[in-house]
């Protein structure tokens, strides 16, 4: 079969889009550039074309091959939903170089990718469809100590040209990939995650993520939310963990926080006659990058929690008051130490229902 070879130069793009959809609707297969290395593509749908796809790549079957959504939506519909850490997961790494492999709707598991790259997602969003696809690399047979001999990096059009001409359909030539590194592909249960190949995005930085994370939010982060979480940390650690079960990040932060700003020492001294030690605290300023990685974020005030929820409404499913009466906590403020006492009490009777919410979504 004769390999076409479409190069985008921005002229008729679209249309040269279309002829790539049109050939994977067709049972074809299709390379074209992602942010990591080119893939190969096939109709997710189409049997055939899988099985055509695996014996290019010299797989056993089509199973191990991810699938390319065009939105988290796409991928919670082919997956029958997506877990908390699953949702935590793509809300920090979607777009991008991130292959999550979860449960797939009717059992077995399935890799879902949305990729970062724009023709990538042009090609997607024209197909209408998920694209199965796998990295359109290429090694030789095994040879010597067992380690067959890459021939094919997959970063270039013309590369993967050489290496599959007259094997697939249709290439699209689009540029060299720019990152040149795999996706790290992650597995994701309800209770566990494990990183199957570390790639563009490092093992340290999945796990750390991954984690059940709480945030507590306030002003300046030098006393209530400071408070809130020591108290935290030492009510989690004195409960029982079940083996494999992550452990929980408690993190503190302030909607006007001058960063590096340490505990109010008056708060330092009513937290120490609870017995706990917060002097190491600095003061962090509240990121969009920090929202979406808790997974509960709990607010002193409405006015904490409307001033985010404004901003970021896609989390306002993850953010409430820490009280479950929905009275605001207020700062405690001034120069009195009975005050910071009164503030510290409040905030641990708050607690008490906050650990069994965390203890339930873990």
């Amino acid at each position: 079969m004769r390999t076409e070879y479409v190069t985008l130069d921005g002229a008729a793009d679209a249309a040269k889009v279309s002829r790539a959809a049109q050939v994977l609707r067709d049972g074809g297969l299709v390379a074209f550039p992602t942010e990591t290395v080119y893939g190969l593509g096939a109709d997710a749908r189409n049997p055939e074309a899988l099985a055509r796809l695996a014996r290019v790549k010299g797989k056993l079957d089509g199973k191990n091959c991810s699938l390319l959504v065009g939105s988290v939506k796409q991928a919670e519909q082919l997956a029958g939903g997506l877990s908390r850490t699953a949702q935590k997961l793509a809300r920090l790494y979607w777009p991008g170089t991130l292959t999550l492999v979860v449960p797939r709707a009717g059992g077995g598991n399935v890799g879902l990718r949305l990729p970062e790259h724009t023709l990538a997602r042009s090609l997607i969003a024209e197909c209408g469809f998920a694209v199965a696809a796998s990295n359109a690399t290429l090694r030789t047979n095994k040879v010597g100590d067992g380690v067959g001999r890459r021939v094919c990096d997959g970063l270039s059009a013309a590369q993967v040209r050489a290496a599959f001409d007259g094997q697939i359909d249709l290439v699209l030539e689009g540029g060299s990939a720019p990152k040149g590194k795999l996706s790290t592909v992650v597995e994701v249960t309800d209770h566990s995650v494990s990183v199957q190949r570390e790639g563009a995005v490092s093992e340290v930085d999945i796990l750390l993520t991954a984690a059940p994370t709480v945030l507590f939010v306030c002003t300046g982060n030098t006393c209530r939310s400071p408070m809130a979480a020591g108290m935290c940390r030492a009510a989690l650690a004195r409960r029982p963990v079940e083996e494999g079960t992550m452990p929980v990040r408690v993190l503190s932060a302030g909607t006007n926080a001058q960063a590096g700003q340490p505990a109010h020492p008056l708060s330092i001294q009513a937290m120490a006659e609870a017995g706990l030690d917060i002097r190491d605290h600095r003061a962090t300023l509240l990121t969009p990058e920090l929202v979406d990685s808790a997974d509960w974020i709990f607010t002193m005030t409405r006015a904490h929690r409307e001033s985010i929820v404004e901003f970021m409404p896609f989390c306002s499913d993850r953010i409430q008051l820490l009280s479950q009466a929905n009275d605001d906590i207020a700062e405690p403020g001034g120069r009195y130490i009975e005050r910071y006492r009164q503030c510290r009490d409040t905030l641990a009777n708050c607690l008490l229902s906050i650990l069994t919410i965390i203890e339930n979504g873990r």
